[in-house]
């Protein structure tokens, strides 16, 4: 009897002393295991690692760190620990909530709440402070910040304001930047793409439709080419020589000219029935898990789009959509906010936390052999 109870005891301590074990690991990330992609790591960040804030609103990867914009601040992690910078310790940061992050000229930008900052590796400096800096990017000695004003640019000097009034931007609420491979900048609306020519800007408007008492009014485009997708526009970046643009209506892959590709998934909208104004399901035509799009990414030599919407992630590659249902666990139902690519690692934040995927180019197409 004695024994049995010796042994009784020793089982529980050793019990007691695995679940203590496995209940330790300070504040290390969260690991997902995806049994149908093998190869495949997913861990989770949030504040409990180490983040300002789990919502996370901009992503870049600069000088060998991922840095994580969010609504309290900015964190860099270089693989062990995390460095936050918000504005006690840094003051540069015109404000702690980060609007947008992007990797130009060398440095990484940050669009905030209260004007934009840059970073070129050694010194913070301040970048714009006339106001909220919806976005930001640079080219050369320029620099262009997005606002609910219009385009804020500086050629080295003062900063100068384009807008509706004066330069003829199609809506003033900007929501995102961007060059393309030519050098020529790009503004997003929330009501239209536009080209800025020297001093005043040229407008593209997609097909629409208007309420007009109990009817549904087609608005035509402008000019009448433009097959815009959307025309409120969340993110530019350029890709095979031609646009990509995120808007909250779907995606389009466009030369701004002749070649329209855009891409939706199944969502509702409004449609006409006799006297009536109904909403439906309209089908898809791509496997993008959500209609709006927030966030885009180009892997190296634009072997493929990263994109990101409101219910998931996707990935465009040789015109094809990879299969990626099931293989990205929690990520696949997340809001994306923003992405950042190292290597074979896939960053992507969302609204609640911080996701690293190792392991991703396993769904990019191989290489092309070197001749």
């Amino acid at each position: 009897m004695r024994y049995r109870i010796f042994y009784g005891i020793l089982f529980l301590g050793l019990l007691g002393n695995f679940l203590f074990c496995t209940g330790c690991g300070g504040n290390s990330p969260k690991k997902q295991a995806v049994s149908s992609a093998p190869s495949l790591k997913i861990e989770t960040f949030s504040s409990k690692e180490g983040l300002p804030s789990d919502y996370v609103t901009g992503l870049a990867y600069f000088g060998g760190q991922i840095w994580v914009g969010t609504k309290s601040g900015i964190a860099r992690y270089d693989g062990v620990n995390w460095q936050i910078h918000v504005r006690k310790n840094t003051n540069a940061l015109g404000s702690d909530l980060v609007e947008d992050m992007v990797v130009a000229e060398n440095a990484v930008w940050i669009a905030t709440d209260n004007g934009a900052t840059k970073f070129d590796g050694k010194t913070w400096s301040s970048a714009f402070t006339g106001g909220r800096a919806r976005s930001v990017s640079a080219k050369g000695t320029v620099i262009v910040v997005g606002t609910a004003h219009g385009i804020e640019q500086s050629t080295g000097g003062a900063f100068t304001t384009y807008g509706k009034e004066g330069a003829g931007l199609v809506y003033e609420e900007v929501n995102a930047v961007s060059f393309d491979a030519q050098g020529q900048l790009w503004v997003g609306t929330r009501a239209g793409m536009a080209k800025l020519n020297g001093t005043t800007f040229q407008n593209f408007t997609g097909p629409a439709k208007s309420v007009v008492g109990n009817s549904l009014v087609d608005v035509p485009p402008n000019p009448p080419n433009c097959q815009l997708i959307g025309n409120n526009i969340n993110k530019i970046a350029p890709y095979k020589g031609k646009l990509a643009i995120g808007t909250t209506s779907g995606l389009s892959i466009t030369d701004m000219m002749n070649q329209w590709n855009s891409y939706t998934s199944a969502h509702k909208d409004w449609v006409q029935r006799g006297a009536t104004i109904v909403e439906e399901e309209i089908a898809g035509n791509s496997s993008m898990p959500g209609n709006s799009v927030a966030a885009l990414m180009v892997a190296p030599n634009d072997s493929a789009l990263f994109v990101g919407t409101n219910k998931g992630l996707a990935i465009l590659a040789d015109e094809k959509w990879i299969d990626l249902q099931g293989k990205l666990g929690d990520l696949g139902s997340k809001a994306v906010t923003s992405l950042a690519l190292d290597g074979n690692v896939l960053w992507a934040g969302t609204p609640s936390g911080l996701f690293k995927v190792t392991g991703i180019d396993q769904f990019l197409p191989a290489p092309s052999p070197s001749k």
